[in-house]
């Protein structure tokens, strides 16, 4: 397939994630955060089981896998507690200034070329911000906003920079291998949270709509095998 059906695929597959967050944070609003997390991973890795064509480990890919793991679950969940006690729109913009991170990563470090058109990308992305920051009621911003969207911004950023190391490491091998390893960490993680502190709280994940998160893994896994496919083929900043 060409490189811009993946490319679009990936900027919907981002905002629908987003979208589905929405309606579960409008009912719950932070409760179940982990629960929703749990079902979240869990559908994600569903999606690499049943796309992958036959699996074969390499043990070596499981440190990269755990460096993803732990980012993407800062991500994950600061995104839901984001949602849940701030704009969308601004949610969804500085989580998508994340991307900056495995750019710059592979300028410095891959020694990818600069492009015609990457200054004026970062010059487009900052103009953004400014046209977006319109102040509104639907605007309102606090402090543990702020907390949480810089979480999201590392995480986000940093699980696609181990997943491009991991991708430069064995040569675009092992895609699924290394997300059925770090969702299955994931997922382990989050039931042990969800558990220890959200036992009484599954109720509120059923009737806040836990099919948000199904769906919202299932778009995960569909963006993150996008960004691994394109990854072999187009610059990472780009």
């Amino acid at each position: 397939m060409p490189n811009v059906f993946y490319l679009i695929a990936i900027i919907i597959g981002v905002s629908a994630q987003n979208i589905f967050k929405k309606p579960y944070t409008n009912k719950a609003g932070e409760k179940g955060v982990y629960w929703f997390s749990v079902a979240l991973s869990i559908a994600a890795l569903l999606f690499f089981v049943v796309t992958s064509k036959g699996l074969q480990f390499e043990t070596g890919i499981l440190p990269y896998a755990f460096g993803f793991a732990v980012t993407y679950t800062m991500a994950t969940v600061f995104s839901v507690k984001a949602i849940s006690c701030g704009p969308l729109s601004l949610t969804a913009l500085f989580s998508s200034y994340s991307l900056m991170l495995p750019a710059f990563y592979g300028l410095i470090f891959l020694r990818v070329p600069i492009g015609v058109g990457f200054v004026p990308g970062i010059i487009l992305l900052m103009i953004s911000l400014i046209l977006i920051n319109k102040k509104s009621d639907d605007n309102k911003i606090s402090f543990k906003w702020v907390i949480y969207v810089f979480l999201v911004f590392a995480g986000n950023g940093l699980c696609s920079v181990f997943q491009k190391i991991q991708q430069v490491k064995y040569d675009g091998a092992y895609k699924s291998e290394f997300m059925i390893a770090a969702l299955g960490m994931v997922t382990i993680a989050m039931l042990v949270f969800a558990l220890i502190d959200e036992r009484k709280e599954i109720s509120t994940f059923f009737k806040g709509g836990w099919y948000w998160a199904v769906l919202c893994g299932l778009m995960n896994g569909i963006v993150n095998l996008f960004v691994m496919i394109l990854s072999g083929r187009m610059s990472v900043s780009l």
